[in-house]
């Protein structure tokens, strides 16, 4: 099991190293070292939580999912934008997988739900998120889904709640912080569902 770990580790930068200069691509230089060490904390616990379940699959499962949250988080936070050419193919990718999985519907559906709830925001409240949300919510919906009725509430709720709290910590700090990109929550959600889901 060590051996798995290590490797996760050393894997998860590399990939960390990866979703740096694919978000570079888009929004210039980003500052080395936290991608690296998010991706190697992240896909060391993915595969720890999965060991034993899907051994095959769940490292470079990990290694793409935490590439592609990874890229699309650090490109909001150095942007506040969310490029078409992460979030839309990220989506169909999750799609494909349900669809060699069996679960092709609960993918679909919970892309959709999640992303029918991220438009009415952006219709309603302009200002409140961005197009880019409404599309990224297609793609982390439908993993939640995959993952089950509950990663995907507690990746709906999640969402919200961790912007809010960044949002109050930043007000904290700052009188007149500028708008808070909600990419980064929405992914961060969906990985801590995913891996509570894994734990349970």
């Amino acid at each position: 099991m060590w051996w798995l770990i290590v490797t996760s580790v050393v894997a998860g930068a590399a990939v960390g190293r990866c979703a740096r200069l694919t978000a570079g691509r888009f929004v210039g230089p980003v500052p080395p070292g936290w991608c690296e060490a998010v991706c190697a904390v992240g896909v060391a616990a993915a595969v720890w939580a999965d060991a034993g379940r899907n051994p095959v699959w769940i490292l470079p499962g990990a290694l793409a999912f935490w590439w592609w949250c990874v890229s699309l988080a650090a490109t909001d936070l150095c942007a506040r934008r969310l490029p078409n050419l992460l979030t839309l193919p990220g989506f169909l990718v999750i799609v494909g997988i349900g669809v060699a999985t069996g679960a092709a519907s609960a993918a679909v559906i919970g892309g959709l739900l999640l992303a029918a709830a991220y438009l009415a925001l952006y219709l309603g409240a302009p200002g409140a998120i961005g197009a880019g949300d409404v599309k990224l919510a297609l793609g982390v919906g439908a993993a939640a889904g995959l993952a089950g009725g509950e990663a995907w509430v507690f990746t709906a709720a999640l969402a919200p709640a961790l912007t809010a709290v960044a949002g109050c910590v930043v007000l904290a700090v700052r009188r007149s912080p500028p708008p808070l990109p909600h990419g980064p929550a929405m992914c961060a959600a969906t990985l801590v569902a995913l891996f509570a889901g894994h734990l349970t």
